[in-house]
């Protein structure tokens, strides 16, 4: 053999390498977002916990319906549930059922489910980044669909009360009962329409899912209808009218949600039973103006403090985004997704404002889609912003954007870890300390008592099971609103919560008698009136009502 004689020896390579390596990269770049939405949502959770924000999230009387209704369950009592226009069943309930079964308590399923529901608004801000930035690097919507979840957690971090009545918007996301599921069933409605657009058609499979979301959700919450069915379709006919976007796909999607819609109303046609209040009386026109000043007062109280002037502030932002989107897609003639993506949430923030106002209500949850559908606009934003720097080819700038995004994702990783151990111990370790008052005087044994709606709510929750305890009005009738009327069934109530914030126009002792013994604790007294003549009267007045309520109802 020559000296210079080489021996080659060749190396077949697996086919399909190049394509297993780019599916781990991708799965890598997806698991480094997840993290980043993971960490955001706990920063969001702790400083709920870390502020009197926490009482909003577990202690509420509102937002330990779906602990109570677990409750109820597991003591095997009838369900006949007295809920309010929405009731929670797609897809609160299920959710929490859920969360529950892998938690010891209920502070713990709460809290799990509001970092559900935080990671679940990435995750649909992800699936419109991949309809709207489908040229653009993955690793860019993975960024992007992270800022957005930035935005919601840095108004989080802006809240700080307890109370729901307030322009403090972003918090309530992470609670059960103040709409979170119309929130989300908001942004998938979207996503589906931002499909249906991009491809140019309305697959069978869009149309379905889309119907199923539209009649699921108005079922459970007729909120959908405002916040998500009546924007997509006004803003579709909108921009078919201008010639923005063809008429088929327009015509099959508006009329699917419309269609969904209007299954979901007649799905509640039997669902009437558990409906408390008709949504029409929530809309009084004579109280527009009122209305008007309560909201400026609202705005007034919040830029009291640097903090509510931040919150303010994100939510023009959000403001901004929407409009300046819309402006600018229309401008550059832009994808019909990215116009359809900027123009939703000017559309929907403007029918959610206009539309309280002119229903008179004084609710400020009503206006919780001014915080999320702003994110749409943000997308579409980054979108518009990519495609104008690439064409006027400027890519050494990118290098710095990356740069810093690197570092802001490994400063908010680094938070997030910062922040679990504390989070975890006081998810853990939280217990509500009046329930314990109620039930060392209790000693273990199976009593029923009443009480007034704050008080006794958070006490039903937490305290142990042979504790029951029955909500009535001041005068000891059933109050049939948030509560199983199936509990009242046959109940013999012996003793009385009363609340230091309650209000009785009559004194209970001269409703009731004198109690055998008084108990003082912590924001409460109790009142036993076991063994006396008040027991007799409180059994007849609360189980009596009860049965009305329920023959009324169809129970």
């Amino acid at each position: 053999m020559a000296p210079d004689a080489r021996t080659t020896t060749v190396v077949a390579r697996p086919t399909g390498g190049p394509r297993w390596h780019g599916l781990v990269a991708a799965t890598g770049r997806e698991a480094l977002g997840g993290l980043v939405a993971l960490a955001l949502s706990v920063i969001a959770l702790r400083h709920v916990l870390a502020t009197a924000r926490v009482e909003l999230l577990w202690y509420d009387g509102d937002s330990v319906l779906l602990p109570l209704v677990r409750r109820s369950m597991e003591l095997g009592q009838p369900f006949e549930w007295a809920m309010s226009p929405a009731l929670f069943f797609f897809p609160e309930l299920p959710v929490y059922l859920l969360c529950s079964v892998v938690t010891a308590t209920p502070q713990q399923a709460l809290a799990l489910n509001g970092l559900l529901v935080l990671l679940a608004v990435y995750a649909l801000v992800r699936a419109a980044a991949n309809e709207l930035m489908p040229a653009a690097r993955r690793s860019a919507r993975i960024a992007v669909s992270a800022v957005a979840l930035g935005f919601v957690t840095l108004l989080v971090l802006t809240e700080s009360s307890a109370t729901a009545t307030s322009l403090e918007l972003a918090s309530l996301l992470l609670t059960t009962t103040y709409y979170y599921g119309a929130v989300l069933a908001m942004l998938g409605t979207a996503v589906l329409v931002l499909r249906a657009v991009r491809t140019g058609r309305a697959s069978v499979t869009v149309l379905v899912v889309l119907g199923l979301v539209a009649a699921c959700t108005t079922a459970s919450n007729p909120l959908y209808v405002p916040w998500s069915a009546a924007p997509v379709v006004v803003t579709l006919l909108l921009l078919a009218l201008a010639r923005r976007l063809p008429w088929r796909p327009v015509v099959l999607l508006a009329g699917t949600v419309t269609a969904g819609s209007v299954v979901g109303y007649l799905l509640r046609i039997p669902l009437r039973p558990f409906v408390s209040l008709d949504p029409s009386t929530y809309v009084q026109p004579s109280r527009a103006g009122e209305t008007l000043r309560f909201f400026a007062a609202l705005t007034d109280d919040r830029a009291g403090t640097a903090a509510g002037d931040a919150g303010l502030l994100l939510l023009f932002v959000g403001v901004l985004l929407s409009v300046g989107g819309t402006v600018w897609a229309w401008r550059v003639r832009t994808s019909r997704t990215v116009l359809v993506a900027a123009a939703l949430p000017l559309v929907t923030v403007v029918a959610v404002s206009v539309g309280v106002v002119v229903a008179g209500s004084e609710t400020p949850r009503y206006l919780e889609p001014i915080v999320t559908a702003p994110l749409l606009a943000l997308v579409a934003v980054a979108e518009l912003t990519r495609t104008a720097v690439r064409t006027t080819r400027v890519h050494r700038p990118r290098r710095g954007v990356r740069v810093v995004l690197a570092v802001a994702a490994a400063g908010v990783l680094l938070a997030g870890v910062a922040t679990a151990p504390s989070t975890a111990r006081a998810v853990s370790t939280a217990r509500y300390d009046p329930a314990s008052c109620l039930d060392r005087w209790a000693g273990g044994r199976d009593v029923v008592g009443v009480g007034q709606f704050w008080t006794v709510r958070p006490l039903a929750t937490y305290a142990s099971t042979n504790v029951q305890l029955l909500q009535v009005r001041d005068t000891f009738q059933t109050y049939p609103w948030l509560v199983d009327l199936g509990a009242y069934r046959n109940a013999a109530p012996t003793f009385v919560v009363i609340g230091t914030r309650d209000l009785w126009t009559t004194a209970v002792e001269d409703s009731l008698g004198t109690p055998a013994t008084i108990t003082h604790c912590t924001g409460f007294d109790v009142y036993d009136y076991a063994g006396t003549s008040g027991a007799a009267v409180l059994q007849r007045d609360v189980v009596s009502s009860a049965d009305a309520v329920r023959r009324e109802r169809g129970f």
